[in-house]
């Protein structure tokens, strides 16, 4: 069968560089082969030293950190397509949307699927995080990325291992998703996707980051992918903010599990078009988190979210950081629908929102009256704790771009 070269590249990059049948890719005169389960593009191997061939020249580099990326079965390192002509791979580059960067591996490859929303919903199973550029050369709380994704990968191995009963070695599998081990791998990877996507959109467009970690444990020790998607990271919500109460909270909220994605959508295609998020309550009325946002409310002159059942996430981190330091209690017990009266102001956060006030909650009673509460006008210790996010964030940055 033959294939354009968008089409083939697709499917190709949709199943992780790894081709479902033996498919012949038409590039003008050059026809490349990619058989039944070899190695995908630059797919990392645990055991020895790793090369990497970015796409864009100025993020080249390589390292020992104990992985090797392996090419098409041609022994050349993770430079895709290396037999092709750069006018083809340029010319298949055009076609692809400016504004959507994709990287695998390290590489800049053509986005294979329809819309940015699919990435995680499509993609392969994995740990994944959602990063922010910072003046489009940093990245906000990169080590927390980094720790979250091994993190993730640890608990979602457990959990395989406990279910499946397979790979006596899987623990040895688990040390090469260390943070130390990925550290320079997610750098390189978000360093190559971020170059790119200055180079097409300028220098003044913030980013939004996404990483997801695959692995394939096996016998012999395994391989595992970092896939990297960077898209405009657009403007925080203006007010007013409304959020929606529905839905229950997840099993695992501690592994940031690329499942979560699929498991939530039918939840925000439900979610009213004014609303910015929907916030999870277990049968108790207790509220934990939004489907991608941490959840707060104040009361009694005090910060109240969840401390367990949770992901913490890195604005979190941050706001709970600056509480301390300006003697703001924290409870740490998860909100209760039944206590909203007797709330001062609630917000949420995320890495794409930082800290954002909620001026109206809307929510349906046991007995299917739908209801709402308004806070407006805003608390003030909301709005201080908004503008200290604002006025921080910044500091907790690593550069990724000299």
């Amino acid at each position: 069968m033959q294939l354009g070269l968008k089409t083939a590249l697709r499917r190709f990059f949709a199943h992780g560089g790894r081709a479902r049948s033996k498919e012949v890719l038409r590039f003008g005169s050059c026809l490349r082969r990619i058989e039944e389960g070899r190695p995908g593009l630059g797919s990392f191997r645990t055991g020895s030293s790793l090369e990497v061939f970015t796409a864009s020249t100025s993020f080249a580099s390589s390292s020992s950190s104990g992985f090797r990326a392996s090419g098409l079965g041609s022994g050349r390192g993770a430079r895709a397509f290396s037999s092709l002509t750069a006018e083809a791979v340029d010319e298949d580059f055009e076609e692809m949307d400016p504004s959507l960067v994709y990287v695998h591996n390290a590489e800049c490859v053509p986005y294979p699927h329809e819309s940015a929303k699919d990435f995680l919903v499509q993609g392969k199973r994995g740990a994944y995080t959602g990063a922010r550029s910072v003046d489009s050369s940093a990245v906000f709380e990169f080590e927390a990325h980094v720790e979250r994704l091994a993190k993730s990968a640890a608990l979602m191995l457990e959990s395989e291992r406990e279910e499946k009963g397979r790979l006596e070695n899987l623990g040895r599998f688990e040390d090469f998703l260390s943070s130390d081990s990925l550290r320079p791998k997610v750098a390189e990877s978000m360093g190559a996707g971020m170059s790119r996507f200055k180079e097409c959109n300028g220098g003044d467009v913030e980013m939004k980051i996404t990483l997801l970690l695959t692995w394939e444990p096996s016998d012999e020790g395994g391989d595992f992918d970092i896939f990297t998607l960077v898209t405009p990271l657009g403007d925080r919500p203006a007010q007013p903010v409304k959020v929606q109460i529905g839905g229950k909270p997840r099993k695992n909220a501690l592994a940031k599990d690329s499942e979560w994605a699929r498991q939530r959508r039918a939840l925000e295609l439900a979610m009213p078009e004014d609303c910015n998020e929907v916030i999870l309550k277990d049968d108790e009325g207790r509220l934990f988190e939004g489907l991608q946002t941490n959840f707060y409310v104040v009361k009694d002159n005090k910060v109240q979210t969840a401390g367990e059942g949770i992901l913490e996430g890195t604005v979190r981190k941050l706001l709970l950081e600056e509480c301390e330091k300006e003697s703001i209690d924290v409870d740490a017990r998860p909100p209760s629908v039944q206590e909203m009266e007797s709330w001062q102001g609630c917000f949420i956060s995320s890495t794409s929102r930082l800290l954002l006030p909620v001026s109206e909650i809307v929510y349906t009673t046991e007995d299917g009256v739908a209801k709402s509460k308004s806070f407006t006008p805003l608390d003030p210790l909301v709005l201080s704790l908004e503008k200290l996010i604002l006025d921080r964030y910044r500091e907790e940055s690593t550069t990724i771009l000299v």
